[in-house]
């Protein structure tokens, strides 16, 4: 925009056409203060301060170039200005409203560009038109400004690129600490991968080991654990290895447009897996050296441009020291016992390094440790596997006649004693029956003392014979109807669930009615493995906890140990069963348990190598017998 000076109007000149030596110490004042600050922003609003005082205006505003507009964003003496927006080409031309004013421009470059413009006005009838001189303070003003504000965008992009520089450095410096840090080759490579984060923006990162032109991914960004089975890690390792194989670094930045044979080579070969993938663009960097390529550092996006040049520098330096990291992690594990050797000559330098007081001391404790652990002697603990609880007297309550259950006496978890009625059986038949029978023998009984009156012995003898063959029938009918009511042969707890439901249930002779058993003792019945089943005995404790109590341990006694064994070869186990008290009731038939059986005492030492000496005894006889 070329600076202009416009007018409703035409008059004569106001003022002199040459500033004057306030204007110019003004001018001078002005440009050093802009020149004491590097925001553009600070520069524009003293810009526009300075306007308004080199120069008489009514008002003095500031305007800035947006998509095409310019806006004002400031203004001094008319503040109704902030905000409008006109075409950029009538930023100089009178506003509506401003019939009869004299406009000065003077535009303030920003990166080469007008985007600025200090904008006065002052009405011509009573101040004038701007002067010459008026009009050459205020482009040197504007002139000063615009050197200002381009000398601090340089100064901002300086501080910027050294920012950037110093955050590289200091990233640079974190990432060789991070990866020198251990010698775990595993480690190296999961750090490796995940520092890149911190440099890069990436949708999928890993690093792979190259070997007879096959990669084997051992790092994934964001992961703890490798899946080799995984097919999005199967097409990733083929890419590593091919990328590997070239053996440059290349940078696909966009899938669509490769710039470069190597990348329109790799898109042809691998388009339809890099579709499938959702991967746009990439960067493969092989960690190699004058001996060869070890692996390649790889990280893929879903989006084009996936890395500026200064991140593939970074990445390039990453991808150095992690070769130089692998190198040694590979020298290192090829020299025998050099953990153990290391870690021994380090513990004995920093013990002789230990006052000779201090020593003594520690060697006291160490050898009083290692007596404890030797001589106090405890309990040695064999755990039992499946325990379960069952009850220790368990008796099936079943009819000895056939018949309808009518009534049911008790319900699941009642307490009954032995002998005590548990269900009925309809019997109306059995006594209507019995009552045929006694009538039968009262008429019997009739017929034969009639015979007797008349001195028939015979028919008195037959009488007295029915008379004996209907009572014993009508005893036996007795006898079944007390046994239409069921009882309990053991006193216990009812276990059966919801025994009211066979109320009108047809019951055969021996069928099930309900099961009573004794809860207040318990039969814990466990496995102990074939290697341990010979240090438990009779009697021995029994420790033991159910989920439902965790807070609680009950006791028992090993009450049986079973001679054959279970389980399926490889895995031969004992059962063992044990008495335990429930006196409170809070244990159940079928809950699962904790079990642990205290067996004669061992040391500390004892216990550590009992194991491991019984493998070596077997392994001994196997050898020499």
């Amino acid at each position: 925009m070329a600076r202009t000076e416009s007018a409703a109007i035409a008059t004569p000149p106001f003022g002199t056409d040459s500033p004057g030596a306030p204007a110019h110490a003004a001018l001078h004042r002005a440009t050093l203060e802009f020149f004491a600050t590097d925001d553009p922003g600070e520069i524009a609003a003293r810009a526009l301060a300075a306007a308004h005082e080199l120069v008489a205006a009514e008002t003095v505003s500031l305007w800035v170039l947006d998509k095409g507009e310019f806006e004002c964003r400031g203004a001094v003496g008319r503040d109704r200005l902030a905000g409008v927006r006109v075409d950029e080409g009538l930023v100089a031309s009178p506003l509506p409203g401003e019939e009869g004013l004299a406009i000065l421009t003077a535009d303030i470059s920003v990166d080469g560009a007008a985007n600025l413009v200090l904008r006065s006005t002052r009405p011509i009838v009573t101040d004038g038109a701007f002067t010459s001189a008026e009009r050459d303070l205020i482009h040197g003003l504007a002139d000063a400004a615009s050197a200002a504000i381009a000398n601090a965008t340089r100064l901002s992009a300086s501080q910027r690129a050294a920012d950037e520089t110093a955050r590289d450095l200091s990233l640079v410096t974190e990432m060789s600490r991070e990866i020198v840090s251990t010698l775990d080759l595993d480690r190296v490579l999961a750090s490796v991968v995940n520092l890149a984060t911190r440099m890069l923006a990436f949708d999928r990162g890993a690093v792979a080991l190259y070997e007879h032109g096959a990669c084997d991914i051992r790092a994934v960004a964001g992961t703890d654990a490798v899946d080799p089975k995984s097919p999005t890690l199967q097409d990733l390792a083929v890419r590593a290895a091919w990328a590997a194989g070239v053996g440059e670094a290349f940078y696909l930045s966009d899938r669509d447009d490769p710039a470069s044979d190597a990348e329109r080579t790799f898109v042809q070969i691998f388009r339809v897996d890099l579709e499938r993938d959702g991967v746009m663009s990439g960067l493969y960097l092989p960690l190699r050296d004058e001996e060869g390529i070890v692996g390649i550092l790889l990280f893929e996006a879903a989006r084009t441009e996936l890395a500026t040049p200064r991140q593939r520098e970074l990445a390039t330096i990453l991808a150095n020291q992690t070769t130089v990291a692998v190198r040694n992690a590979r020298l290192y594990h090829q020299v025998p016992l050099a953990d153990a050797v290391g870690a021994l000559a380090a513990r004995k330098e920093a013990f002789f390094a230990i006052p000779l007081a201090r020593r003594i001391i520690y060697s006291v404790v160490a050898l009083l440790v290692v007596a404890a652990f030797g001589l106090i002697r405890w309990p040695l603990r064999v755990p039992g596997s499946d325990p379960v609880f069952r009850p220790l007297l368990r008796a099936e309550v079943r009819p000895t006649l056939t018949g309808v259950v009518d009534r049911v006496f008790v319900r699941e978890g009642d307490r009954v004693e032995r002998g005590a009625p548990i269900a009925h059986l309809r019997d109306d038949e059995l006594r209507a029956q019995r009552d045929a029978a006694l009538a039968s023998v009262a008429e019997a009984e009739r017929a034969a003392a009639i015979a007797a009156a008349r001195g028939a012995a015979a028919e008195e003898r037959l009488e007295r014979l029915r008379v004996d063959v209907l009572r014993r029938e009508a005893g036996l009918l007795d006898e079944q109807i007390r046994s239409a009511v069921v009882r309990s042969s053991v006193s216990g707890d009812v276990l059966t669930a919801r025994p009211e439901e066979r109320v009108g249930t047809r019951a055969e002779a021996g069928d099930l009615l309900v099961v009573v058993g004794r809860t207040d003792s318990l039969e814990l019945e466990f496995g102990i493995d074939q290697r341990d089943v010979t240090r438990i005995g009779l009697g021995d404790e029994v420790r033991l906890r159910v989920s439902a109590l965790p807070q609680r341990t009950f006791s028992g006694r090993v009450v049986a140990i079973a001679p054959l064994s279970s389980g399926a070869p490889g895995a031969v186990s004992f059962p063992v069963r044990a008495l335990v008290a429930n006196t409170e009731g809070l244990l159940r038939p079928g809950m699962s348990a904790y079990a642990r059986v205290l067996t004669e005492p061992a040391s500390l030492i004892g216990r550590l190598t009992r194991d491991s000496m019984r493998s070596m005894r077997l392994l001994w006889w196997r050898m020499w017998s």
